[in-house]
């Protein structure tokens, strides 16, 4: 069951039937094809694919010409995306036939997760997938060996009136699922980093490996907009 959530987590999605943002539907009653969707097809999540061919005769890895790299950029801060992760991890550990007791146990473990204070900061994680071992572990040393210093230098978020704020703080990966977090300010310079009036919010990374030296993740800013509220 766990290898078959992480692979519903990482794969392309099935199609599945057209979500509603402005569901009141509580999330510990979502199905697994929806906890996915919210990850991986939502308006607070993306993924970028970099691909390169291996020229030659069984050249390639297990037998691979084209090698893929996927990194799957998610607005943690947004509630939607800490429900969906709950919730699969809810499938995983077999909440809905716990005793009572042990669902208390449970969500009390989840909470931290959930009531996560993101009143003045924006968090987006990046994760990594790709059919090449070499790659994999090549990008999970690179995020793992960086530091808020280091990053400061190479990740950025950015709106038209807000290009390139920086991250007050970074920490790498510890759960492959998540990937490495990435903590932006709300406000710069005494105004909102992002508002309705933005198009689209984005967030740039450079010199990564498994990339063509910079990942750039960009959301639509209205998508994310639900009862009349930007949700990030």
């Amino acid at each position: 069951m766990f290898r078959f959530l992480i692979i519903a987590l990482f794969s392309p999605l099935m199609a599945v039937a057209a979500t509603s943002w402005t569901n009141v539907e509580p999330f510990h009653q979502w199905s697994l094809d929806k906890a996915v969707k919210v990850l991986n097809d939502s308006p607070w999540a993306r993924q970028e694919t970099f691909t390169r061919v291996i020229r030659g005769v069984g050249s390639g890895v297990s037998g691979e010409k084209e090698i893929y790299s996927t990194f799957y950029v998610r607005f943690l801060s947004a509630r939607p995306i800490r429900e969906a992760y709950a919730r699969v991890q809810q499938i995983r550990h077999g909440y809905s036939t716990m005793f009572p007791e042990k669902r208390r146990q449970f969500e009390k473990a989840q909470s931290a997760r959930l009531d996560l204070d993101v009143t003045n900061l924006i968090v987006l994680s990046v994760s990594f997938r790709s059919n090449d071992p070499n790659e994999e572990s090549s990008v999970r040393r690179f995020f793992q060996s960086q530091t808020v210093e280091t990053m400061k230098t190479k990740a950025f978020l950015s709106t038209a009136s807000c290009p390139q704020v920086e991250i007050v703080a970074y920490f790498p990966p510890k759960e492959e699922s998540v990937g490495a977090k990435f903590v932006f300010p709300r406000e710069f310079d005494g105004l909102p980093v992002i508002t309705k009036e933005c198009s689209n919010v984005s967030l740039e990374l450079l010199d990564v490996p498994g990339t063509d030296s910079r990942l750039r993740a960009t959301f639509d800013v209205e998508s994310m907009i639900v009862d009349g509220r930007i949700i990030i």
